[in-house]
């Protein structure tokens, strides 16, 4: 049965026909029903629950949607998001495809500047490439830039790394350098930026990348 941390359990009874428990404090309900019915009472809940409007907006799936929505949901995040301007607009990006806090600082405060960005691409060694949530093929994989952005003839790889020039270790150091080679034999730009200098004045980085935009 259903437990007071999983509240739902749906249980295949047998082809097409589900059980559906539901226990809430002391009161319990079970019932077998159909795969259509099942599929209808889930398409309800995501209509009253807004995850329907989310996974439509972003055309994700239903569990990224619940990742979006409980992000919204979160105390800590309910007025942030609903005062930004890029809401229903940039949450997909910025809430399952940024890995950290500093991503999405960069990312929105690119978007303020109207620059367009492709996050998380994959780059093989071979410089061919293929966009996320794709699996990571790690035998033919180079690099996975934060951000990429393609203008004119320039093209940037960036990083938003958490960490500070200081703290790297020599292995980190020399596999990025290799990285940022290779980049640059395929005619990338590379460009690094610490979590300090994204946090200290995240404008200024922008400006360093409109900068080298315009190179």
């Amino acid at each position: 049965m259903a437990t007071n941390n999983n509240p739902v359990k749906i249980e295949l009874v047998k082809k097409d026909e589900y059980k559906i428990s539901i226990k809430l404090d002391n009161w319990e309900v079970s019932k077998i029903v159909s795969e259509k019915a099942l599929t209808d009472i889930t398409n309800q809940i995501n209509d009253a629950t807004g995850l329907s409007r989310i996974s439509d907006t972003f055309n994700c799936s239903g569990e990224e949607a619940q990742i979006i929505k409980k992000f919204w949901d979160k105390q800590s995040n309910w007025k942030m998001c609903n005062a930004c301007k890029f809401k229903w607009k940039e949450c997909y990006s910025c809430i399952v495809t940024c890995d950290s806090p500093l991503e999405r600082n960069l990312l929105l405060e690119l978007r303020k500047n109207e620059i367009e960005v492709v996050m998380q691409r994959r780059f093989n060694k071979d410089g061919s490439f293929y966009e996320f949530p794709k699996e990571i093929d790690f035998d033919t994989i180079l690099t996975i830039p934060d951000f990429y952005i393609e203008q004119d003839e320039v093209k940037l790889c960036i990083y938003a790394d958490g960490h500070t020039y200081h703290n790297v270790t020599e292995k980190q150091a020399l596999r990025d350098r290799n990285i940022d080679r290779e980049l640059q034999r395929l005619g990338f730009v590379v460009l690094r930026y610490t979590g300090q200098e994204i946090r200290k004045d995240c404008g200024l980085v922008v400006e360093n990348i409109m900068n080298n935009l315009k190179e």
